[in-house]
């Protein structure tokens, strides 16, 4: 789903969370999103005990201020320039270019309230990002859930292809390019079956409608009936395991030289991921997944549509695969380094224009430092590699220096 070089001096502290730690080791606490993030929401609730008068639901409203200086030394092709696109990589000649940022800056709603079917949670979370990834600085809905006990979830949240404890605490906003991510609106149960085991089945939001043009080459999807995911994850006392399946169901039209073709197909897709405590509080996280018509569930996908011409002339979706690997090292309580890569390909079947994208690669690493409770500031170096189906590859760097400060 989705820089330059400069001379400010900003700040911050991580943007895509990085694995449950706080289930098996240290406390994440640079984590803004992800499991690492709602476990730390959970503890600031606990901290800061208020609850609404007259009843027995305990809240929290917080969130943070956050100022990124980004330092880019090719600018990005597109409209958004403030989080790293390995795919808007420039293939031509391109300027350094480098910015301050404050669309990371985050406010979120928590609440518990105890009923007779168990406990009954309220989850919003907003920040300056637009949904779209154009460019654009505004107020952007990114959760709305409610959730009863462990067993249902209803609004707008992680999908249930994603595992939230397996995504890299990055200070870059949309992190690896290979892994997933993706928050929309489901329902969703889940069922504890024992001895660290649970399933969950959603029904999801498909947001199909994708165009993807060129010279020639035009290519348009929607969908045909809502998404279907499930998963199956495990729990143990040093980390985690998680299986996820996805169904979909999407009409594809496409326009080449050739003609106008359209064609109901059937995408679904894997995911394998987990968590791992190693040495001390270190961990380690690592996610893959794969399949026909899911480019949109990437953070940073090659192609959303993934259309392509099959060998016999028939239309078809080509497979997308990603695979991300990060580590998570504590230096002291109060010093963290998250590091690893990411990339992402498409298959080679089928027949795609010379321009379009077949792989992409994302790597980082950061240094991270909590002066307090309440603020922290770190550094973040990205690399990036897009390489095209006629085999050119362009290349492109930033640095980011990023501060946050945590207000309840």
């Amino acid at each position: 789903m989705s820089l330059r070089r400069p001379s400010i001096v900003a700040l911050a502290a991580g943007t895509v969370a990085l694995a449950s730690t706080g289930a098996f080791g240290a406390e994440d606490w640079a984590a803004v999103v992800g499991g690492g993030a709602d476990d730390g929401l959970t503890k600031r609730l606990e901290a800061n005990v208020r609850t609404i008068p007259g009843t027995d639901t305990r809240f929290l409203v917080g969130g943070f201020v956050q100022l990124d200086g980004l330092f880019t030394r090719d600018k990005q092709t597109g409209d958004e320039q403030a989080t790293f696109l390995p795919t808007a990589t420039p293939f031509g000649p391109a300027e350094s270019d480098q910015r301050a940022s404050i669309r990371q800056s985050q406010i979120n709603w928590l609440s518990y309230t105890p009923s007779p079917v168990g406990t009954v949670s309220v989850r919003a979370m907003a920040n300056l990002f637009s949904l779209d990834f154009d460019g654009k600085t505004k107020f952007s809905l990114w959760q709305l859930y409610v959730g009863i006990a462990d067993t249902l979830v209803v609004g707008k949240a992680y999908s249930t292809f994603v595992d939230p404890d397996a995504l890299p605490t990055t200070l870059d906003f949309n992190g690896p390019a290979g892994a997933t991510s993706t928050q929309q609106w489901l329902v969703r149960a889940s069922l504890p079956l024992g001895a660290g085991w649970t399933l969950a089945g959603g029904v999801e939001d498909s947001q199909a409608e994708h165009h993807l043009g060129g010279p020639s080459f035009d290519a348009r999807t929607r969908a045909r009936r809502p998404d279907l995911a499930a998963h199956l994850r495990y729990d143990f006392e040093r980390g985690h395991v998680q299986v996820a399946a996805l169904s979909r169901r999407v009409e594809l039209t496409a326009t080449t030289p050739a003609g106008t073709f359209e064609r109901n197909l059937d995408g679904s897709g894997i995911a394998i991921s987990g968590s791992l405590a190693t040495f001390g509080d270190d961990s380690i996280v690592a996610q893959y997944l794969t399949g026909k018509g899911i480019g949109r569930y990437f953070n940073d996908a090659v192609s959303v549509t993934g259309a392509s011409l099959a060998s016999d002339g028939r239309l078809d979706i080509a497979r997308g695969s990603g695979a991300t690997l990060y580590y998570q090292r504590f230096w002291t309580a109060d010093w963290m380094t998250v590091a690893g890569a990411s990339t992402q390909w498409a298959s080679d079947a089928g027949a795609r224009p010379p321009d379009a994208l077949n792989r992409v690669v994302y790597a980082s690493a950061n240094l991270v430092h909590r002066f307090t409770p309440t603020l922290l500031a770190g550094v973040e170096g990205l690399w990036g590699r897009a390489t095209r189906v006629d085999g050119v590859s362009a290349t492109n760097a930033r640095l980011q220096l990023s501060l946050r400060l945590l207000v309840d």
